[in-house]
């Protein structure tokens, strides 16, 4: 007859080696978790694609955007910055159709002059932070080479031309989509591409750019390459890297997950966790909740948004600067320690791993890295299932803990 104790000795064995199993198949899902910062304070980063070169609506969108965002201040008495993703020219249509070849028209010609003024007053005024998008918003060549007539028209229109009206896969600037499945660039084009756009970019601004946003998350370790060679020091990113278009059209050939801190190619990266795009359904509210959940778990909250949210009419415009202002108010209403900054002030503190904003004891992170693990879907699961997750919370301290509602979440 077995005694009890060897029988629970047995379960407790077999429990033992389930556990070991579990935790050594989700590895390197475990080490990403840990190994992400954790930050001090609530941090909320907006970032807003697409502006620069295009429909000179945008001159008057950027000043509604720029007083809105003058209203309010963070705890340490700065304002919110819009970091703008910026695209340095469109088709010259007029020349496209006269000559045949591509030609482009640069964000310094006269006709943007508007839209530029209002971006250098924004950034002056410390309201907006910019940073590359691209050239174009394409690749000219697959343009060129498209046999779809809408393509063809939209290459030789008068007026500025809004990038948006594009196929979804030709708006990809870092990979050839002119026929599905894209295939990739010589090294040699991109490195070409990459230097022509940062001397453009440097003529423009008079400093070269810091944070690069690649069109539609779409690119490659060579561009990564040709960046860091050019200067850049961050990428922004959607938390993966799609190098391709599939047959589809779709992003595809997904490589990640990629995380805040992460180092590639000599970059660092950026990623952003949701949206506040309100004309798309994701308003105020929806980036709120983003935003408890992204400080519960010891992150900067990093929102993407699209200019034409705020450049299609006056009705969406006014629609989405009333969101952006309760975004705002209510956040600061919520989170009273909460900090704003631009990315490349962000990516400077993942890079130096400064601990005037990063929490750096293994013990005081403890609590957001098991916040982050309840968003790991099946892993969390396994875990309470085997009751390792009870057993997390047990050896949490009693003081620093992170909440997993909204409003403040204490620190030190």
């Amino acid at each position: 007859m077995l005694d009890i104790s060897q029988v629970l000795l047995g379960v407790l064995s077999i429990w033992a080696l389930l556990c070991t199993l579990l935790l050594l198949s989700y590895h390197r899902t475990l080490r990403r978790l840990w190994r992400e910062p954790v930050f001090r304070w609530p941090v909320l980063v907006v970032e807003s694609d697409d502006w620069g070169a295009g429909p000179l609506i945008q001159a008057e969108a950027l000043r509604d955007i720029a007083a809105v965002l003058s209203r309010h201040t963070d705890a340490s008495g700065r304002f919110p910055t819009f970091n703008l993703a910026l695209v340095l020219a469109v088709p010259d249509g007029p020349a496209i159709e006269k000559g045949g070849a591509y030609r482009r028209v640069e964000l310094d010609a006269a006709q943007f002059r508007p839209i530029l003024t209002e971006l250098l007053e924004g950034q002056a005024r410390g309201v907006f932070a910019l940073q590359l998008h691209g050239m174009e918003h394409y690749w000219p060549q697959a343009l060129m080479a498209s046999e779809d007539a809408a393509v063809q028209a939209w290459l030789r229109q008068s007026v500025p031309a809004t990038t948006e009206q594009l196929p979804s896969a030709l708006q990809s600037r870092w990979v050839n989509a002119a026929c599905l499945p894209s295939t990739r660039h010589p090294d040699d084009a991109i490195s070409g591409a990459v230097a022509e756009e940062v001397r453009a970019y440097r003529r423009i601004f008079g400093s070269a750019p810091a944070v690069v946003v690649p069109p539609t998350f779409v690119w490659t370790c060579a561009t990564e390459r040709a960046w860091a060679d050019e200067g850049i020091q961050y990428i922004v990113s959607p938390g993966w890297r799609y190098t391709c278009r599939d047959a589809q059209g779709l992003p595809g050939g997904d490589e990640g997950p990629i995380v805040n801190g992460d180092r590639s190619s000599g970059l660092t990266c950026l990623a952003r966790n949701d949206y506040f795009e309100p004309w798309r359904g994701r308003d105020a509210n929806h980036a709120l909740r983003a935003l408890s959940v992204a400080i519960s778990q010891g992150r900067p909250c990093l929102l993407e948004n699209h200019r034409d949210n705020f450049i299609v009419d006056l009705q969406r415009r006014q629609q989405s600067l009333a969101e952006l202002d309760k975004l705002y108010r209510d956040a600061l209403r919520c989170h009273d320690d909460l900090r704003f900054l631009s990315s490349s002030e962000l990516g400077a503190v993942l890079r130096t791993h400064d601990p005037q904003w990063l929490i750096l004891e293994a013990g005081k992170r403890l609590p957001f890295f098991c916040q982050r693990l309840r968003d790991t879907g099946h892993l969390w699961r396994f875990m309470r299932l085997a009751g390792l997750s009870a057993m997390g919370h047990l050896m949490l301290p009693t003081s620093g803990t992170a909440s997993s509602g909204t409003g403040r979440q204490k620190r030190s």
